[in-house]
Order: structure tokens, then C-alpha cells, then sequence
């Protein structure tokens, strides 16, 4: 299905104050199931099973890897069907076959790409150009043909940024619907990157590598963009000076609980 600013519009209107992205890094399980149920949750991938199994409301589901699609169209569609909403990427678009990508197109938000992270001078021109007239659409582009363009949007609708991980996708989410808070469960990046889930069928991770990448779009993100973004992971890779930590503890004192 196509973004509309309609459906974002109906969207915000059945949303809480706060918002959880709840990833697949092992500090997710220290995240309160009391908390949990008090924020508006953003899943992604095979972390919804454990809030599947815990009775946690998903507001939103988001897919953006398609090999995760590939290899686990069952979860998915399992995840997607108990979530209120369901987002993907074209690149989970392209691992199905013609009678799942109706099914999808049907049934989930396409989160359509803002810009590239490789290309030459005259696609560069074209994104500074569009990150100029488009107020909700940030990219920034280096001269040198070795360094990738980093971008983020303030509104899906104008589309996404992937930046090799599906948490910069859901951040991007949550800011367009407008949450006054936006806490991260288990960003952490670190080590090896496990998952705190076992896995059918185990996906290799590429995020030690794209870690460097990764960094530099929260980094672009976070100076231009005013917001309360937290990480509650004490675990984490992601510096506190670019992602502020914030304790479950300190979080839920100010919260009112389920």
C-alpha cells in the first residue's frame, strides 16, 4: 500500500505519547514487560515473536531486509498479522514472488527509498537539490566517490533511509508519527551484533561491518534533528553522545503504567 498523508494522519491519532522500538539486540529482554505495555511499540524482524509471546500490543511491524522475508515468510506473515501496522522496504518487495508481492502490496506500507547511498556527481546534484526544496528530507552527500551519502526523512511519505539497519527505519517512523518520545530497546551494535532470538534459519549480520556507516547516520540524524531519542540499552556501541541514555527505571517513574 502507498503512504498517504491520510493514513498517517489516522495513524498519530491512535498513538501514545511515547514510543518503544523494540530491536533484536540482547538488552531488549531488560526492557520491562510493564513499560513495554505502556508505550506504543515498533518492532522489527523476529523480535515480535517475544512480545507475541507476552501479549505486548505492536503498533507497527517493520521489515526492511529482504533476505529476513526470504527466509522466514511464515514469521512474517505471522508478525505481520498481529501487528495494527505492517512497513516494508522495495528490497522485500523484490524477494517475492508475483502472488506474495500482491499479497504484500496489499497489505503493508511500502517504505519507498529518499536517496542512494552510492552514486556519482550528477545523482548527488539531484540530492542536494531534492534536500533543499523538501523541508522533511535531509541528505548529505561528500565529494569524494568513496564516502556514502548519509540521509534521514521527518516524514515517510516522502520516503526512508535504510542505512544497513532496519532501528534508522523505524526511528524515521516514529518521527514522522510525531511521538513526543522515542526509546530504543536493544540497540546495542556491539560484539558480533547477536540477536537475542534463535533463528529457523540463521541470517548472517553485516551490521560489524556497516557498523562505521551506521554511526555516521545516527550521528547526521541526531545533530539536525531536535527530538527526545533514548537508548535504553547499558550495552550499547552507539556512544551516549549521539543517542542519549535513558534507564527503564527513570523512564517508567515518569510513566504511568499498565
Amino acid at each position: 500500500m502507498k503512504i498517504t498523508r491520510k493514513e498517517l494522519q489516522l495513524m498519530k491519532e491512535t498513538t501514545s505519547d511515547g514510543c518503544i522500538i523494540y530491536l533484536s539486540g540482547p538488552s531488549s529482554l531488560d526492557t520491562p514487560l510493564e513499560l513495554l505495555r505502556a508505550k506504543s511499540i515498533i518492532s522489527v524482524n523476529g523480535s515480535t515473536g517475544y512480545l507475541l509471546e507476552n501479549n505486548i500490543p505492536v503498533f507497527a511491524y517493520i521489515v526492511s531486509d529482504g533476505s529476513f522475508y526470504e527466509k522466514n515468510k511464515s514469521l512474517f506473515l505471522k508478525y505481520s498479522s498481529y501487528a495494527r501496522y505492517t512497513f516494508i522496504s522495495n528490497d522485500v518487495l523484490k524477494r517475492a514472488n508475483t502472488s506474495e508481492k500482491e499479497q504484500l502490496l496489499n497489505t503493508c506500507f511500502v517504505l519507498n527509498d529518499i536517496c542512494k547511498s552510492r552514486g556519482g556527481p550528477g545523482r548527488k546534484i539531484r540530492y542536494t537539490i531534492k534536500s533543499a526544496i523538501n523541508r522533511s528530507v535531509f541528505i548529505k552527500c561528500s565529494a569524494s566517490r568513496k564516502e556514502k551519502t548519509i540521509a534521514f526523512s521527518t516524514d515517510v511519505y516522502h520516503g526512508h533511509f535504510g542505512s544497513a539497519t532496519v532501528a534508522f527505519s523505524a526511528l524515521q517512523l516514529a518521527i514522522s508519527l510525531k511521538f513526543r518520545e522515542v526509546l530504543f530497546s536493544g540497540l546495542d551494535l556491539s560484539g558480533e551484533c547477536k540477536r537475542f532470538y534463535s533463528e529457523g534459519q540463521p541470517q548472517p549480520t553485516t551490521l560489524p561491518t556497516d557498523f562505521n556507516f551506521i554511526l555516521k547516520s545516527f550521528d547526521f540524524l541526531m545533530k539536525k534533528y531536535r527530538g527526545n531519542i533514548f537508548n535504553l540499552s547499558s550495552r550499547t556501541a552507539i556512544p551516549y553522545e549521539v543517542i542519549p541514555f535513558a534507564s527503564a527505571a527513570e523512564i517508567m517513574n515518569q510513566t504511568t503504567l499498565v
